[in-house]
């Protein structure tokens, strides 16, 4: 299990290293919220640390975050395309007060006999004993429900990136595992891990061209799979769907 893990997490390392070639060259979706409709009929929209106005085709809500792919036209004009709604889960991630590295993850499930669920499962419910505030609590809900249906969900911290991975055995398909990523500069993934005759094969479905493009061109750093097959999705969706409270209480 731990070692599907880490392969995953290449593919965040390879969205990381095209990110910082240029702003607005079109390859990866960019990470924009929309901060509010001005009189114009221009949205003013922030991009990490900087602010845009920008007129769109599509009817955009405010405070709402999207993937999109952004150029300039041939007079300096910003133009966005392909919007797609971010899930909710992705703000949850980067407020989550539990973050692995992925030596972590070595260190819990490095005496697991199996697959890893039942030392989570223990760490989770020690740590929900210690919990100081609602979104730690919060959190670890998610993650033990999460458990309860299956799913292995964890978020990982890699340098100022935030992701969740989730991973959960075939129900269909023996001897293979399903997993979902949701990226902040790549967007949804999903995919399924499965053994060969000899070695292991990965398909990876994506929200993007683009994003295709990129893993294709550096399948190479996917290390561990005899087998790569990548493909695009219009629609993507999680093993398991976090909550955003479970309880309603009025003082």
């Amino acid at each position: 299990m731990l070692k599907h893990i880490k392969a995953l997490s290449e593919l965040s390392k390879i969205g990381g290293e095209v990110k910082n070639i240029t702003e607005f060259n079109g390859t990866l979706p960019i990470l924009l919220k929309v901060l509010s409709k001005q009189k114009n009929g221009e949205f003013l929209l922030k991009m990490g640390n900087t602010e845009i106005s920008t007129r769109s085709q599509k009817e955009l809500i405010v405070g709402q975050e999207y993937w999109a792919n952004m150029s300039k036209s041939s007079v300096g004009a910003i133009i966005l395309s392909n919007l797609i709604r971010t899930p909710k889960m992705l703000n949850m991630i980067e407020k989550s007060p539990l973050k692995f590295i992925i030596r972590d993850l070595d260190k819990l499930f490095q005496e697991s006999k199996s697959d890893g669920f039942r030392e989570y499962k223990d760490f989770l419910l020690d740590k929900l004993l210690l919990v100081q505030n609602r979104l730690e609590f919060l959190t670890l809900s998610n993650l033990l429900l999460s458990l309860h249906n299956e799913v292995l969900s964890l978020v990982i911290s890699d340098g100022n990136k935030n992701e969740l991975v989730q991973v959960r055995k075939s129900k269909n398909k023996k001897q293979s595992l399903e997993f979902y990523g949701l990226y902040p500069h790549l967007g949804e993934i999903k995919g399924r891990i499965y053994l060969l005759e000899r070695g292991v094969g990965v398909e990876i479905w994506v929200l993007y061209e683009s994003v295709k493009k990129i893993l294709e061109e550096n399948k190479n750093k996917l290390k561990g799979f005899e087998s790569i097959a990548i493909y695009q999705k219009k629609e993507i969706v999680p093993l398991f769907e976090f909550e955003e409270g479970f309880l309603d209480i009025k003082a």
